[in-house]
Protein backbone atom coordinates (compact mmCIF):
# COMPACT_ATOMS: atom_id res chain seq x y z
CA UNK A 1 0.00 0.00 0.00
CA UNK A 2 2.18 2.06 -1.14
CA UNK A 3 -0.19 5.27 -0.81
CA UNK A 4 -0.64 8.54 1.97
CA UNK A 5 -3.51 9.71 3.04
CA UNK A 6 -4.70 13.92 3.61
CA UNK A 7 -8.04 14.64 4.63
CA UNK A 8 -10.28 17.31 6.60
CA UNK A 9 -12.46 15.12 8.78
CA UNK A 10 -15.09 15.43 6.18
CA UNK A 11 -13.37 13.17 3.28
CA UNK A 12 -10.32 12.10 2.65
CA UNK A 13 -8.21 10.72 -0.15
CA UNK A 14 -5.46 8.53 -1.23
CA UNK A 15 -2.16 9.64 -2.52
CA UNK A 16 -0.36 7.11 -4.56
CA UNK A 17 3.71 7.86 -4.13
CA UNK A 18 3.89 8.58 -7.82
CA UNK A 19 1.35 11.45 -7.24
CA UNK A 20 -2.07 9.25 -8.20
CA UNK A 21 -5.08 10.19 -6.32
CA UNK A 22 -6.63 6.87 -6.75
CA UNK A 23 -9.34 6.93 -4.05
CA UNK A 24 -11.56 10.14 -3.26
CA UNK A 25 -15.29 10.40 -2.82
CA UNK A 26 -16.98 13.93 -2.26
CA UNK A 27 -18.29 15.74 -0.32
CA UNK A 28 -18.13 13.54 2.54
CA UNK A 29 -16.44 10.14 3.33
CA UNK A 30 -19.43 7.74 2.43
CA UNK A 31 -20.47 9.37 -0.66
CA UNK A 32 -19.68 8.00 -4.28
CA UNK A 33 -16.22 7.85 -5.17
CA UNK A 34 -15.20 10.59 -8.00
CA UNK A 35 -11.71 8.74 -8.25
CA UNK A 36 -11.68 4.46 -7.75
CA UNK A 37 -8.41 3.71 -9.31
CA UNK A 38 -7.62 1.77 -6.23
CA UNK A 39 -10.64 -0.45 -7.10
CA UNK A 40 -10.09 -0.60 -10.74
CA UNK A 41 -7.32 0.74 -13.30
CA UNK A 42 -10.52 2.14 -15.14
CA UNK A 43 -12.72 4.05 -11.99
CA UNK A 44 -10.51 7.31 -12.39
CA UNK A 45 -7.45 9.27 -11.10
CA UNK A 46 -5.47 12.53 -10.96
CA UNK A 47 -1.64 12.04 -11.41
CA UNK A 48 0.77 14.46 -12.23
CA UNK A 49 3.55 13.05 -14.28
CA UNK A 50 6.79 14.54 -14.60
CA UNK A 51 8.49 14.34 -18.49
CA UNK A 52 11.27 12.38 -17.24
CA UNK A 53 11.72 9.87 -14.52
CA UNK A 54 14.07 9.80 -12.01
CA UNK A 55 13.87 9.57 -8.21
CA UNK A 56 10.46 9.94 -6.04
CA UNK A 57 10.32 10.73 -2.30
CA UNK A 58 7.21 11.31 -0.29
CA UNK A 59 6.61 12.37 2.75
CA UNK A 60 4.62 14.51 5.58
CA UNK A 61 5.14 18.02 6.08
CA UNK A 62 6.46 17.97 9.51
CA UNK A 63 3.70 17.35 12.86
CA UNK A 64 0.76 18.12 9.71
CA UNK A 65 -1.35 15.96 7.46
CA UNK A 66 0.19 17.60 4.30
CA UNK A 67 1.53 15.42 2.09
CA UNK A 68 4.58 16.11 -0.39
CA UNK A 69 5.95 13.97 -3.37
CA UNK A 70 9.27 15.05 -4.78
CA UNK A 71 10.44 13.82 -8.15
CA UNK A 72 13.67 14.64 -8.40
CA UNK A 73 15.62 13.62 -12.25
CA UNK A 74 18.98 15.30 -11.52
CA UNK A 75 18.76 18.57 -13.29
CA UNK A 76 15.20 19.09 -12.58
CA UNK A 77 12.85 18.82 -9.65
CA UNK A 78 9.71 20.00 -8.29
CA UNK A 79 7.04 18.62 -5.85
CA UNK A 80 3.27 17.87 -5.22
CA UNK A 81 2.12 19.42 -2.04
CA UNK A 82 -1.29 17.70 -1.61
CA UNK A 83 -3.92 18.69 1.30
CA UNK A 84 -7.22 19.35 1.90
CA UNK A 85 -8.27 22.23 3.98
CA UNK A 86 -9.08 22.68 7.52
CA UNK A 87 -8.95 25.59 9.64
CA UNK A 88 -10.35 27.73 12.07
CA UNK A 89 -12.66 30.54 11.27
CA UNK A 90 -14.08 32.43 14.36
CA UNK A 91 -15.99 30.08 16.33
CA UNK A 92 -16.24 27.09 13.59
CA UNK A 93 -14.15 25.07 11.35
CA UNK A 94 -13.43 26.07 7.81
CA UNK A 95 -13.20 22.01 5.82
CA UNK A 96 -14.78 22.21 2.75
CA UNK A 97 -15.01 19.44 0.19
CA UNK A 98 -11.92 19.80 -2.00
CA UNK A 99 -8.45 18.67 -2.60
CA UNK A 100 -5.51 21.42 -3.06
CA UNK A 101 -2.43 20.19 -5.07
CA UNK A 102 0.49 23.07 -5.18
CA UNK A 103 3.36 22.37 -7.62
CA UNK A 104 6.39 23.79 -6.64
CA UNK A 105 9.98 23.99 -8.66
CA UNK A 106 12.96 23.33 -6.80
CA UNK A 107 15.59 22.79 -9.65
CA UNK A 108 16.23 23.11 -13.32
CA UNK A 109 13.12 23.68 -16.19
CA UNK A 110 10.85 20.45 -14.68
CA UNK A 111 8.12 19.98 -16.83
CA UNK A 112 5.34 17.61 -16.31
CA UNK A 113 1.89 16.62 -17.56
CA UNK A 114 -1.13 15.91 -16.09
CA UNK A 115 -3.66 12.57 -16.18
CA UNK A 116 -7.42 13.91 -15.13
CA UNK A 117 -9.49 11.23 -15.39
CA UNK A 118 -12.67 11.66 -12.95
CA UNK A 119 -15.22 8.43 -13.05
CA UNK A 120 -17.91 10.47 -10.93
CA UNK A 121 -20.70 7.48 -8.95
CA UNK A 122 -18.04 5.00 -8.31
CA UNK A 123 -17.25 5.11 -12.10
CA UNK A 124 -20.58 4.12 -13.64
CA UNK A 125 -21.85 5.27 -16.84
CA UNK A 126 -19.79 7.77 -18.88
CA UNK A 127 -18.55 11.38 -17.13
CA UNK A 128 -19.06 14.49 -19.05
CA UNK A 129 -15.61 17.05 -18.91
CA UNK A 130 -16.43 20.35 -20.15
CA UNK A 131 -13.27 22.83 -20.52
CA UNK A 132 -13.62 26.57 -20.02
CA UNK A 133 -10.39 28.41 -19.60
CA UNK A 134 -8.84 27.77 -16.52
CA UNK A 135 -11.82 25.92 -14.99
CA UNK A 136 -12.86 22.39 -15.65
CA UNK A 137 -16.38 20.98 -14.84
CA UNK A 138 -16.65 17.04 -14.72
CA UNK A 139 -20.24 15.89 -14.55
CA UNK A 140 -22.55 12.60 -13.98
CA UNK A 141 -26.00 13.04 -14.17
CA UNK A 142 -27.09 15.56 -11.23
CA UNK A 143 -23.51 15.04 -9.49
CA UNK A 144 -20.64 17.64 -11.07
CA UNK A 145 -17.17 18.71 -9.56
CA UNK A 146 -14.81 21.43 -10.51
CA UNK A 147 -11.30 21.78 -11.26
CA UNK A 148 -9.30 24.90 -10.92
CA UNK A 149 -5.85 25.78 -11.80
CA UNK A 150 -3.21 28.79 -11.72
CA UNK A 151 -2.69 28.31 -16.16
CA UNK A 152 -4.89 27.60 -18.85
CA UNK A 153 -6.27 23.75 -18.25
CA UNK A 154 -6.71 22.87 -21.80
CA UNK A 155 -3.24 23.36 -22.81
CA UNK A 156 -2.88 21.06 -19.07
CA UNK A 157 -5.07 18.26 -19.81
CA UNK A 158 -3.96 17.34 -23.01
CA UNK A 159 -1.13 14.85 -23.85
CA UNK A 160 1.43 17.75 -24.03
CA UNK A 161 3.77 18.84 -21.27
CA UNK A 162 3.72 22.12 -19.60
CA UNK A 163 6.98 23.95 -18.05
CA UNK A 164 6.99 24.56 -14.21
CA UNK A 165 8.50 28.41 -14.12
CA UNK A 166 6.61 29.28 -10.43
CA UNK A 167 4.70 27.89 -8.23
CA UNK A 168 1.20 26.35 -9.47
CA UNK A 169 -2.02 25.19 -8.42
CA UNK A 170 -4.92 22.97 -8.84
CA UNK A 171 -7.96 23.19 -7.01
CA UNK A 172 -10.75 20.46 -7.44
CA UNK A 173 -14.15 21.31 -5.48
CA UNK A 174 -17.30 19.88 -4.98
CA UNK A 175 -18.79 23.31 -5.03
CA UNK A 176 -18.60 25.64 -8.18
CA UNK A 177 -16.73 28.30 -6.81
CA UNK A 178 -18.45 31.71 -7.29
CA UNK A 179 -14.76 33.50 -7.40
CA UNK A 180 -11.76 32.22 -9.15
CA UNK A 181 -9.66 30.88 -6.99
CA UNK A 182 -5.85 32.44 -7.48
CA UNK A 183 -2.66 31.23 -6.14
CA UNK A 184 -2.33 33.54 -3.04
CA UNK A 185 -5.56 32.54 -2.15
CA UNK A 186 -4.42 28.79 -2.45
CA UNK A 187 -1.03 29.79 -0.11
CA UNK A 188 -2.89 31.08 2.43
CA UNK A 189 -4.98 28.10 2.73
CA UNK A 190 -1.95 25.95 2.83
CA UNK A 191 -0.22 27.91 5.66
CA UNK A 192 -3.52 28.24 7.83
CA UNK A 193 -3.69 24.36 6.95
CA UNK A 194 -0.65 23.60 8.38
CA UNK A 195 -0.48 25.75 11.27
CA UNK A 196 -3.94 23.92 12.53
CA UNK A 197 -2.07 20.73 11.86
CA UNK A 198 0.76 21.33 13.63
CA UNK A 199 -1.10 23.25 16.64
CA UNK A 200 -3.34 19.89 16.95
CA UNK A 201 0.28 18.33 16.35
CA UNK A 202 1.72 20.84 19.40
CA UNK A 203 -1.02 19.47 22.15
CA UNK A 204 0.02 15.68 21.85
CA UNK A 205 1.56 13.64 24.77
CA UNK A 206 3.64 11.38 22.94
CA UNK A 207 5.44 8.27 24.84
CA UNK A 208 9.04 7.47 24.88
CA UNK A 209 8.33 4.61 23.01
CA UNK A 210 8.02 4.90 18.89
CA UNK A 211 6.76 8.84 19.69
CA UNK A 212 6.99 9.48 15.85
CA UNK A 213 4.86 6.66 14.89
CA UNK A 214 2.43 7.59 17.56
CA UNK A 215 2.07 10.98 16.37
CA UNK A 216 1.49 9.79 12.65
CA UNK A 217 -1.06 7.14 14.49
CA UNK A 218 -2.81 9.98 16.03
CA UNK A 219 -3.26 12.59 12.90
CA UNK A 220 -4.36 9.61 10.92
CA UNK A 221 -7.18 9.10 13.76
CA UNK A 222 -7.81 12.28 13.51
CA UNK A 223 -8.51 12.50 9.75
CA UNK A 224 -11.20 9.58 10.19
CA UNK A 225 -13.44 11.85 12.22
CA UNK A 226 -16.36 13.22 11.12
CA UNK A 227 -16.82 17.20 12.31
CA UNK A 228 -20.30 17.48 11.61
CA UNK A 229 -21.95 14.63 13.56
CA UNK A 230 -18.87 13.96 15.66
CA UNK A 231 -18.69 10.12 14.32
CA UNK A 232 -15.69 7.99 13.60
CA UNK A 233 -15.17 6.03 10.69
CA UNK A 234 -13.40 2.81 10.38
CA UNK A 235 -11.29 3.40 7.89
CA UNK A 236 -12.18 5.68 4.69
CA UNK A 237 -12.31 2.86 1.86
CA UNK A 238 -13.90 -0.26 0.97
CA UNK A 239 -13.65 -3.05 -0.62
CA UNK A 240 -9.93 -2.93 -0.36
CA UNK A 241 -9.57 -7.46 0.25
CA UNK A 242 -8.13 -8.72 3.64
CA UNK A 243 -7.04 -11.78 1.69
CA UNK A 244 -6.94 -11.27 -2.46
CA UNK A 245 -9.04 -13.43 -4.16
CA UNK A 246 -11.21 -14.62 -1.03
CA UNK A 247 -13.95 -12.43 -1.11
CA UNK A 248 -13.44 -10.88 2.49
CA UNK A 249 -13.97 -7.53 0.96
CA UNK A 250 -16.03 -4.76 3.27
CA UNK A 251 -17.20 -1.03 3.07
CA UNK A 252 -15.43 0.29 6.56
CA UNK A 253 -16.23 4.11 5.62
CA UNK A 254 -18.89 4.24 8.53
CA UNK A 255 -19.29 4.66 11.98
CA UNK A 256 -18.70 1.30 14.38
CA UNK A 257 -19.58 2.38 18.08
CA UNK A 258 -16.85 -0.16 19.11
CA UNK A 259 -14.49 1.14 16.96
CA UNK A 260 -14.60 4.69 17.47
CA UNK A 261 -15.38 3.66 21.38
CA UNK A 262 -11.51 2.33 21.32
CA UNK A 263 -10.08 5.23 19.26
CA UNK A 264 -11.26 7.34 21.53
CA UNK A 265 -9.18 6.20 24.39
CA UNK A 266 -6.07 6.04 21.88
CA UNK A 267 -6.72 9.60 21.03
CA UNK A 268 -7.47 10.77 25.07
CA UNK A 269 -4.08 8.71 26.27
CA UNK A 270 -2.23 11.42 23.93
CA UNK A 271 -3.77 14.57 24.91
CA UNK A 272 -6.82 14.76 23.10
CA UNK A 273 -10.39 14.77 24.18
CA UNK A 274 -12.53 17.22 21.81
CA UNK A 275 -13.38 13.75 19.98
CA UNK A 276 -14.62 12.21 22.72
CA UNK A 277 -17.23 15.14 23.49
CA UNK A 278 -18.09 14.97 19.71
CA UNK A 279 -18.51 11.42 19.55
CA UNK A 280 -20.74 11.42 23.06
CA UNK A 281 -22.99 14.18 20.96
CA UNK A 282 -23.23 11.70 18.16
CA UNK A 283 -24.22 9.08 20.20
CA UNK A 284 -26.99 10.99 21.70
CA UNK A 285 -28.22 12.02 18.61
CA UNK A 286 -28.45 8.34 17.73
CA UNK A 287 -29.48 6.61 20.93
CA UNK A 288 -31.93 9.86 21.20
CA UNK A 289 -35.43 7.83 22.26
CA UNK A 290 -35.14 5.61 24.77
CA UNK A 291 -37.04 2.77 22.90
CA UNK A 292 -34.02 3.35 20.44
CA UNK A 293 -32.59 -0.37 18.68
CA UNK A 294 -29.02 -0.04 19.16
CA UNK A 295 -26.96 -0.92 15.91
CA UNK A 296 -23.60 -1.70 16.40
CA UNK A 297 -22.37 1.24 13.27
CA UNK A 298 -24.48 4.04 11.70
CA UNK A 299 -24.14 6.02 8.79
CA UNK A 300 -21.66 9.25 9.70
CA UNK A 301 -24.52 11.16 9.28
CA UNK A 302 -26.40 8.76 11.87
CA UNK A 303 -28.47 6.86 9.45
CA UNK A 304 -29.15 3.34 10.24
CA UNK A 305 -29.69 2.20 6.78
CA UNK A 306 -26.80 0.86 5.28
CA UNK A 307 -27.88 -1.59 2.75
CA UNK A 308 -25.38 -3.42 1.47
CA UNK A 309 -24.64 -4.19 -2.47
CA UNK A 310 -22.23 -5.36 -5.26
CA UNK A 311 -20.96 -3.25 -7.72
CA UNK A 312 -20.34 -5.71 -10.31
CA UNK A 313 -18.56 -3.29 -13.21
CA UNK A 314 -16.17 -2.59 -11.14
CA UNK A 315 -12.92 -5.51 -10.79
CA UNK A 316 -11.74 -4.90 -7.25
CA UNK A 317 -8.43 -4.21 -6.19
CA UNK A 318 -5.95 -6.47 -8.10
CA UNK A 319 -8.85 -8.01 -9.41
CA UNK A 320 -10.12 -9.30 -6.42
CA UNK A 321 -14.14 -8.27 -6.53
CA UNK A 322 -16.84 -8.01 -4.98
CA UNK A 323 -16.93 -3.99 -4.19
CA UNK A 324 -19.38 -3.89 -1.90
CA UNK A 325 -20.70 -0.40 -0.54
CA UNK A 326 -23.13 -0.64 2.53
CA UNK A 327 -22.56 -2.77 5.20
CA UNK A 328 -24.96 -5.74 6.12
CA UNK A 329 -23.36 -6.48 9.47
CA UNK A 330 -25.50 -3.05 10.55
CA UNK A 331 -28.02 -5.62 11.22
CA UNK A 332 -26.37 -8.03 13.19
CA UNK A 333 -26.20 -8.41 17.13
CA UNK A 334 -23.21 -7.70 18.89
CA UNK A 335 -23.47 -7.32 22.37
CA UNK A 336 -20.11 -6.30 23.10
CA UNK A 337 -20.59 -2.89 22.09
CA UNK A 338 -22.58 -1.56 25.26
CA UNK A 339 -19.70 -2.91 27.30
CA UNK A 340 -17.44 -0.97 24.52
CA UNK A 341 -19.43 2.75 24.67
CA UNK A 342 -20.23 2.23 28.55
CA UNK A 343 -16.19 2.26 28.72
CA UNK A 344 -15.70 5.04 26.34
CA UNK A 345 -18.48 6.67 28.69
CA UNK A 346 -16.70 5.80 31.95
CA UNK A 347 -13.12 6.51 31.10
CA UNK A 348 -14.40 10.20 29.84
CA UNK A 349 -15.67 10.87 33.20
CA UNK A 350 -12.72 9.82 34.77
CA UNK A 351 -11.12 11.64 32.79
CA UNK A 352 -12.92 15.16 32.47
CA UNK A 353 -14.46 14.10 36.10
CA UNK A 354 -18.20 13.03 36.61
CA UNK A 355 -19.12 16.74 36.62
CA UNK A 356 -18.95 16.91 32.99
CA UNK A 357 -21.75 14.51 32.09
CA UNK A 358 -24.96 15.50 31.29
CA UNK A 359 -28.12 13.99 32.22
CA UNK A 360 -28.53 13.11 28.50
CA UNK A 361 -25.31 10.93 29.47
CA UNK A 362 -26.64 9.52 32.27
CA UNK A 363 -29.89 8.80 30.64
CA UNK A 364 -27.51 7.20 27.74
CA UNK A 365 -25.78 5.01 30.56
CA UNK A 366 -29.45 3.79 32.10
CA UNK A 367 -30.47 2.96 28.62
CA UNK A 368 -27.16 1.18 27.47
CA UNK A 369 -27.57 -0.78 30.85
CA UNK A 370 -31.12 -1.44 31.02
CA UNK A 371 -31.02 -2.97 26.82
CA UNK A 372 -27.63 -5.23 27.99
CA UNK A 373 -29.43 -6.61 31.25
CA UNK A 374 -32.15 -7.99 29.07
CA UNK A 375 -29.82 -8.96 26.29
CA UNK A 376 -26.76 -10.57 27.88
CA UNK A 377 -27.77 -14.17 27.93
CA UNK A 378 -28.43 -14.39 24.33
CA UNK A 379 -26.56 -15.47 21.54
CA UNK A 380 -24.86 -13.19 19.11
CA UNK A 381 -22.27 -12.48 16.12
CA UNK A 382 -19.43 -11.92 17.89
CA UNK A 383 -16.89 -9.18 17.71
CA UNK A 384 -15.59 -10.79 14.67
CA UNK A 385 -18.96 -10.67 12.58
CA UNK A 386 -19.67 -13.85 11.66
CA UNK A 387 -22.38 -13.73 8.78
CA UNK A 388 -23.85 -17.32 9.22
CA UNK A 389 -22.93 -18.21 12.66
CA UNK A 390 -24.22 -17.25 16.61
CA UNK A 391 -22.91 -18.67 19.35
CA UNK A 392 -22.52 -17.30 23.22
CA UNK A 393 -19.15 -15.94 22.39
CA UNK A 394 -17.23 -15.40 25.32
CA UNK A 395 -16.08 -11.46 24.70
CA UNK A 396 -19.42 -10.48 24.28
CA UNK A 397 -20.57 -12.06 28.11
CA UNK A 398 -16.97 -10.13 29.52
CA UNK A 399 -18.28 -6.85 27.36
CA UNK A 400 -21.42 -7.16 28.73
CA UNK A 401 -20.51 -7.45 32.44
CA UNK A 402 -18.31 -4.69 31.54
CA UNK A 403 -21.26 -2.57 30.76
CA UNK A 404 -22.66 -3.46 34.09
CA UNK A 405 -19.60 -2.77 36.25
CA UNK A 406 -19.21 0.46 34.42
CA UNK A 407 -22.58 1.49 35.13
CA UNK A 408 -22.38 0.31 38.05
CA UNK A 409 -19.24 2.64 38.48
CA UNK A 410 -21.08 5.65 37.30
CA UNK A 411 -24.13 5.01 39.45
CA UNK A 412 -21.85 5.10 42.31
CA UNK A 413 -20.40 8.30 41.26
CA UNK A 414 -23.90 9.68 41.22
CA UNK A 415 -25.25 8.73 44.22
CA UNK A 416 -27.39 6.00 42.55
CA UNK A 417 -27.41 3.23 45.19
CA UNK A 418 -30.50 1.15 44.22
CA UNK A 419 -29.14 1.25 41.14
CA UNK A 420 -25.52 0.32 42.08
CA UNK A 421 -26.75 -2.61 44.10
CA UNK A 422 -28.99 -3.82 41.14
CA UNK A 423 -26.35 -3.47 38.42
CA UNK A 424 -23.47 -4.76 40.31
CA UNK A 425 -25.29 -8.21 41.69
CA UNK A 426 -26.40 -9.10 37.98
CA UNK A 427 -22.51 -8.23 36.75
CA UNK A 428 -21.40 -10.84 39.38
CA UNK A 429 -23.97 -13.64 37.88
CA UNK A 430 -22.27 -12.73 34.42
CA UNK A 431 -18.76 -13.23 35.99
CA UNK A 432 -19.82 -16.33 37.11
CA UNK A 433 -20.84 -17.77 34.20
CA UNK A 434 -18.03 -16.54 32.10
CA UNK A 435 -15.74 -18.47 34.42
CA UNK A 436 -17.94 -21.84 35.02
CA UNK A 437 -18.59 -21.75 30.83
CA UNK A 438 -15.80 -20.39 29.21
CA UNK A 439 -12.89 -21.75 30.84
CA UNK A 440 -11.14 -25.02 29.48
CA UNK A 441 -9.62 -26.99 31.63
CA UNK A 442 -8.15 -29.15 28.73
CA UNK A 443 -6.25 -26.29 27.05
CA UNK A 444 -5.88 -24.28 30.30
CA UNK A 445 -7.41 -21.07 28.48
CA UNK A 446 -10.61 -19.14 28.30
CA UNK A 447 -11.83 -19.97 24.63
CA UNK A 448 -14.25 -17.96 22.05
CA UNK A 449 -17.36 -19.26 22.84
CA UNK A 450 -18.78 -21.62 25.94
CA UNK A 451 -17.92 -24.90 25.13
CA UNK A 452 -15.54 -24.62 22.29
CA UNK A 453 -11.72 -25.33 21.18
CA UNK A 454 -11.18 -22.41 19.41
CA UNK A 455 -9.07 -19.83 20.70
CA UNK A 456 -9.18 -16.03 20.03
CA UNK A 457 -7.34 -12.72 20.61
CA UNK A 458 -10.30 -10.71 22.11
CA UNK A 459 -9.78 -12.56 24.64
CA UNK A 460 -6.44 -11.45 25.40
CA UNK A 461 -8.59 -7.86 26.49
CA UNK A 462 -9.91 -9.49 29.06
CA UNK A 463 -7.28 -8.42 32.12
CA UNK A 464 -6.89 -4.79 30.36
CA UNK A 465 -11.08 -4.62 31.04
CA UNK A 466 -11.08 -5.16 34.67
CA UNK A 467 -12.05 -8.72 34.44
CA UNK A 468 -9.44 -10.61 35.60
CA UNK A 469 -6.15 -9.81 37.55
CA UNK A 470 -2.68 -9.67 35.77
CA UNK A 471 -0.99 -12.36 38.57
CA UNK A 472 -4.09 -15.09 37.57
CA UNK A 473 -2.80 -17.94 36.84
CA UNK A 474 -5.91 -18.60 34.43
CA UNK A 475 -4.61 -15.10 33.01
CA UNK A 476 -1.22 -16.02 32.66
CA UNK A 477 -1.99 -19.26 31.00
CA UNK A 478 -4.41 -18.29 28.62
CA UNK A 479 -2.15 -15.49 27.49
CA UNK A 480 0.46 -17.76 27.03
CA UNK A 481 -1.63 -20.23 25.25
CA UNK A 482 -3.32 -17.76 22.70
CA UNK A 483 0.67 -16.58 22.28
CA UNK A 484 1.12 -19.90 21.14
CA UNK A 485 -1.76 -20.70 18.51
CA UNK A 486 -2.17 -17.38 17.00
CA UNK A 487 1.20 -15.94 16.28
CA UNK A 488 2.94 -17.75 13.40
CA UNK A 489 6.09 -15.91 12.40
CA UNK A 490 5.42 -12.92 15.12
CA UNK A 491 2.68 -11.82 13.28
CA UNK A 492 -0.89 -12.41 15.07
CA UNK A 493 -4.19 -13.70 14.07
CA UNK A 494 -7.67 -13.24 15.53
CA UNK A 495 -8.21 -17.15 15.68
CA UNK A 496 -6.96 -19.71 13.53
CA UNK A 497 -10.30 -21.66 13.16
CA UNK A 498 -12.43 -21.93 9.82
CA UNK A 499 -14.63 -18.97 9.63
CA UNK A 500 -17.76 -18.02 7.33
CA UNK A 501 -14.94 -18.19 4.03
CA UNK A 502 -13.06 -20.77 5.33
CA UNK A 503 -9.28 -20.42 7.39
CA UNK A 504 -7.48 -16.86 7.76
CA UNK A 505 -4.64 -16.86 5.65
CA UNK A 506 -3.03 -12.86 6.80
CA UNK A 507 -2.52 -11.70 10.07
CA UNK A 508 -4.73 -9.10 11.84
CA UNK A 509 -2.31 -5.87 12.98
CA UNK A 510 -5.00 -5.04 16.03
CA UNK A 511 -4.17 -9.04 16.76
CA UNK A 512 -0.59 -8.18 16.80
CA UNK A 513 -0.59 -5.62 19.18
CA UNK A 514 -3.15 -6.93 21.69
CA UNK A 515 -0.65 -9.99 22.12
CA UNK A 516 1.91 -7.71 22.34
CA UNK A 517 0.19 -5.98 25.07
CA UNK A 518 -0.96 -9.15 27.04
CA UNK A 519 2.49 -10.18 27.35
CA UNK A 520 3.40 -7.07 28.87
CA UNK A 521 0.77 -7.91 31.34
CA UNK A 522 2.39 -11.03 32.21
CA UNK A 523 5.80 -9.83 32.64
CA UNK A 524 7.43 -10.76 28.88
CA UNK A 525 7.95 -7.56 27.94
CA UNK A 526 10.94 -8.22 25.43
CA UNK A 527 8.57 -10.63 23.45
CA UNK A 528 6.20 -8.35 23.43
CA UNK A 529 8.81 -5.43 22.21
CA UNK A 530 9.67 -7.77 19.05
CA UNK A 531 6.39 -8.13 18.29
CA UNK A 532 5.55 -4.34 18.48
CA UNK A 533 8.87 -3.51 16.55
CA UNK A 534 8.24 -6.25 13.37
CA UNK A 535 4.58 -4.87 13.25
CA UNK A 536 6.16 -1.23 12.95
CA UNK A 537 8.55 -2.60 9.97
CA UNK A 538 5.80 -3.41 8.06
CA UNK A 539 3.96 -0.23 7.76
CA UNK A 540 4.68 1.77 4.73
CA UNK A 541 7.03 4.53 3.63
CA UNK A 542 4.64 6.97 5.44
CA UNK A 543 4.46 5.05 8.62
CA UNK A 544 0.96 4.12 7.60
CA UNK A 545 -1.16 0.59 8.43
CA UNK A 546 -3.46 -1.04 6.72
CA UNK A 547 -6.18 -3.98 8.80
CA UNK A 548 -3.76 -7.16 7.72
CA UNK A 549 -0.23 -7.85 6.70
CA UNK A 550 0.54 -11.28 4.56
CA UNK A 551 3.08 -12.78 6.54
CA UNK A 552 4.91 -14.65 4.02
CA UNK A 553 5.61 -11.59 2.07
CA UNK A 554 4.63 -8.44 4.62
CA UNK A 555 2.14 -6.89 1.87
CA UNK A 556 -0.57 -4.34 4.06
CA UNK A 557 -3.49 -5.64 2.81
CA UNK A 558 -7.04 -5.04 3.95
CA UNK A 559 -8.68 -1.03 4.16
CA UNK A 560 -6.48 1.67 4.38
CA UNK A 561 -5.24 3.40 6.64
CA UNK A 562 -7.13 0.91 9.33
CA UNK A 563 -8.27 3.09 12.52
CA UNK A 564 -8.08 -0.21 14.79
CA UNK A 565 -4.24 -0.30 13.70
CA UNK A 566 -3.08 2.99 14.50
CA UNK A 567 -5.44 2.99 17.92
CA UNK A 568 -3.95 -0.68 18.76
CA UNK A 569 0.12 1.17 18.13
CA UNK A 570 -0.89 4.10 20.23
CA UNK A 571 -1.87 1.52 23.21
CA UNK A 572 0.64 -0.01 22.70
CA UNK A 573 3.55 1.86 22.63
CA UNK A 574 2.17 3.87 25.95
CA UNK A 575 1.85 0.58 27.86
CA UNK A 576 5.45 -0.59 26.54
CA UNK A 577 6.66 2.94 27.54
CA UNK A 578 5.51 2.48 30.75
CA UNK A 579 6.36 -1.01 31.11
CA UNK A 580 9.76 0.32 30.90
CA UNK A 581 9.51 3.26 33.83
CA UNK A 582 7.86 1.16 36.55
CA UNK A 583 11.08 -0.67 37.35
CA UNK A 584 12.32 2.64 37.84
CA UNK A 585 9.47 4.13 40.03
CA UNK A 586 9.78 0.91 42.05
Amino acid sequence: MRYGIIGNCKSAALVHENSSIDWLCLPNFDNPSIFAKILDEEGGHFRIVPKTEGRIRQSYLPETNVLRTEFDDGPNAFAVVDYMPRHRVADRYWHPPEVHRILEPIRGCPQFRVQFFPRLNYAAGVTTLDIQGNMACARHGQEDVFLYASFPLDQVLGNGCYRLERPEFFLLSYHEHLAAPDIAGVLEERAKTETYWRTWSSRCRLPAVAPEAVLRSALTLKLMTFQETGAIIAAPTTSLPEIVGEGRNWDYRYCWLRDASLMLEALASVGHYEEAEAFLNFLLNVLESKQSRVQILYRIDGGTHLEERVLPHLRGFRNSPPVRVGNAAATQRQNDVFGEVLEALYQYSQARGVDQLAAGHWSLVKFLVRTIAEQWREEDSGIWEYRNRKAHFTFSKVLSWVALDRGARIARFLGKEQLVSEWESLAQQIREEILAKAWRANLQSFTQSYESDVLDVALLRMQGLGFLESADPQWISTVRRCAADLLRDGFGFRYTAPDDFGRPKNSFVLASFWIAKALVSIGEISRAEEIFEKVLAHANHLGLLSEHIDPENGELLGNFPQAFSHMALINTANLLAASREAPLSS
